[in-house]
């Protein structure tokens, strides 16, 4: 997978780095979070401050382009959206589903 950078210019007003990029690949397309990884590694920036806003596959085509925005701070993320942060960080899946299973399947034998 290459990462080209089309346009990268600096947002002063919200305190971040936004930038345009262009992906090509071979086979499937890639899945956001290993696109987010290599455009991390390509601009140097930190990963808790770099969000992937929009990553969008190119029709017939193994190319994909995407928007992608590095922070200052922390706290100059506090105008990213809720479900954009949930969708760049994702909480761990917590493992309580399976023992409420068991124990129905106890109760019915």
């Amino acid at each position: 997978m290459d990462v080209e950078i089309l346009e990268d210019r600096k947002n002063p007003l919200l305190r971040r780095r936004e930038v345009k990029f262009k992906v090509s690949y071979q086979g499937a397309t890639p899945k956001r979070d290993e696109v987010r990884a290599k455009l991390i590694a390509n601009l140097n920036s930190d990963r808790d401050l770099t969000v992937l806003d929009k990553f969008e596959s190119d029709y017939g085509s193994q190319t994909a382009k995407g928007y992608a925005k590095v922070y200052d701070s922390k706290d100059a993320m506090k105008v990213e959206t809720g479900h954009m942060l949930e969708r760049n960080f994702p909480k761990p899946k917590e493992e309580k589903a399976a023992p409420a299973l068991d124990a129905k399947k106890e109760e019915g034998k």
